[in-house]
């Protein structure tokens, strides 16, 4: 006498014997989100929003517009893996936003990026910062001193200043001049102002400061197209203090660009990690730069705490500013094996380690999947360095690219069950304001993720060794709708294919068995399953 019965589901965990499951785990749990204890159809994508035009593979979408509701407009993409970052710019009407990996770091807004077609989006852009003027303003003084002139020894220095929809950007100063000495009375010449920068740079306008006790203030500002000026401003008169004195652009070849708390953004170069001035995006002071041992894979998030991913150990930076970061080692070495499985997800972050998926949170780090899957199946199912992921509903939502096969699975954070699905896409973008993930397929059409039906899924249970050879005689599928299909195995054998039409239940062919496996498919939600030696045993169950 026998009963199996299942009164809940859950995901797979290859790393266990089918044997020495648990009686809920799974050998295969395709397309079924088991997250609720049902067996659930994951729903396919829903209709498509838009078909993103680049030609290429579509790498990263984002959906510009964040004030808005309105899911087709407007679709920044790139064929290259970029970061993406809004400004948090004060009274910001403009939507600044600013991102990296597209070459050189950029920065544009709404009427800058939207001034093309589609296909072009962002259409324009800035650098992020301006370069420092390449020379020294030439000085002379004019002018009568007046009787019992006192003599100023004063230098000066000019900034490039770009002013341009609600924001500005200063660049760091020029060399200082060479000194003049100025009497009571006189005014001073400042020439040769140095030529703007060229390329896709724009100037609006130039600023002028001079030395005052070992500091510089401000003069007066001037138009880009300015040659001269000539200052006569009484020193009680003069303005702040330089405040550009150590701003830099951004490097060149910046990578993962991410917001933090504090209007500090961040992004890296090799082993450098480097933060803009606060609320400043186009000033990247050298002397923020930290360091650590291990080239840096990418950036996450976790509070006010910057993750930084590394080809080692995984690196903590903490601080409301970044003049007093402090770092700190992870306490495991798992590299990160790839930039764009990183997750900032329920106060942790997540990414694929080689060993598996690992979470960093205030409560340590680990691998969540260690009980799981081993090295090679992790290495084999997922090929990690293709993964790629994106968060939704506390998931941690991926796909992957084994070169033989496309597909993509599911971690949800607050049930730890982990099933696959048979969905590819080359891209996706968690959209905050619309609560929705937006997935690019390979044909570049945009769909949002858990909007179509339910697709039809494949879950098989654990191997139910019995204590002597059984056969089973009736069974029982509780499900929302139907029709379904059930196969049984004996002894690693399908004896049976059952197709089941209603919640009665239904005999079984005369089979026998030590070892009894189960495999459910369809695409409605089941509540439970049982099988029995007898129908009384099977009212029992």
């Amino acid at each position: 006498m026998a009963v199996l019965a299942l009164k809940s589901f859950g995901g797979i965990a290859p790393i266990v014997s089918p044997r020495y499951l648990k009686d809920t785990q799974a050998q295969t749990a395709l397309n079924c989100p088991v997250f609720q204890g049902s067996l659930e159809p994951l729903s396919a994508l829903g209709t498509a929003v838009t078909t993103l035009p680049k030609t290429g593979t579509i790498l990263t979408a984002y959906r510009f517009g964040q004030n808005a509701t309105n899911e087709t407009d407007y679709w920044f993409h790139w064929t290259t893996d970029v970061d993406v970052a809004r400004g948090q710019i004060a009274g910001d009407t403009s939507e600044w936003t600013f991102f990296t990996g597209d070459g050189a770091p950029k920065a544009t807004y709404n009427s800058l990026a939207l001034s093309g077609t589609a296909q072009e989006y962002p259409t324009a852009s800035r650098p992020l910062g301006l370069p420092a003027p390449t020379s020294a303003p030439t000085v002379a003084a004019t002018g009568t001193a007046a009787a019992d002139a006192l003599i100023e020894t004063r230098v000066y220095t000019t900034t490039f200043v770009n002013k341009e929809s609600g924001f500005e950007f200063e660049s760091a100063p020029s060399d200082a001049s060479a000194s003049v000495d100025v009497q009571t009375g006189q005014s001073v010449t400042v020439s040769n102002l140095p030529s703007v920068p060229g390329g896709d740079y724009v100037v609006s306008h130039r600023r002028i400061y001079r030395s005052v006790s070992g500091t510089f203030l401000f003069v007066a500002e001037v138009a880009a197209s300015a040659t001269s000026y000539t200052d006569s401003v009484d020193a009680d008169n003069l303005g702040e203090q330089l405040p550009s004195l150590t701003w830099l652009p951004p490097p060149s070849d910046l990578k993962g660009l991410i917001n933090l708390p504090n209007g500090i953004m961040a992004g890296f170069v090799g082993r450098d990690i480097y933060f803009c001035d606060p609320y400043r995006p186009h000033a990247w002071p050298l002397q923020y730069v930290q360091t650590v041992d291990y080239p840096i894979v990418g950036l996450g998030r976790m509070d006010t705490t910057l993750a930084v991913l590394t080809t080692g150990t995984p690196y903590f930076i903490q601080g409301t500013h970044p003049e007093h970061m402090a770092i700190v080692k992870g306490d495991i070495e798992q590299a990160c094996v790839s930039k764009r499985s990183i997750v900032s997800l329920m106060g942790g972050v997540m990414y694929a380690a080689p060993d598996g998926l690992m979470l960093l949170s205030s409560q340590g780090s680990r691998i969540i999947t260690e009980q799981l899957f081993d090295f090679k199946q992790w290495q084999d199912l997922f090929k990690p360095d293709s993964i790629h992921a994106y968060q939704q509903n506390n998931q941690y939502i991926a796909f992957y690219d084994t070169g033989s096969v496309q597909g993509g699975f599911v971690f949800d954070a607050r049930s730890k069950q982990f099933i696959t699905h048979d969905i590819y896409a080359t891209a996706a973008f968690h959209d905050i304001q619309l609560d929705k993930l937006f997935v690019v397929e390979t044909d570049k059409e945009l769909r949002p993720w858990g909007y179509g039906t339910g697709k039809s899924f494949t879950w098989k249970s654990k191997k139910f060794t019995l204590p002597q050879i059984t056969g089973f005689a009736c069974a029982q599928l509780e499900a929302e709708a139907y029709n379904m299909t059930v196969k049984f195995y004996a002894d690693g054998t399908l004896v049976h294919t059952q197709t089941v039409t209603s919640r009665d239940p239904f005999r079984l062919p005369p089979k026998v068995g030590r070892d009894w496996e189960v495999q459910i498919e369809g695409s409605n939600e089941v509540f439970s399953f049982a099988i029995a030696t007898s129908m009384s045993e099977l009212a029992s169950a």
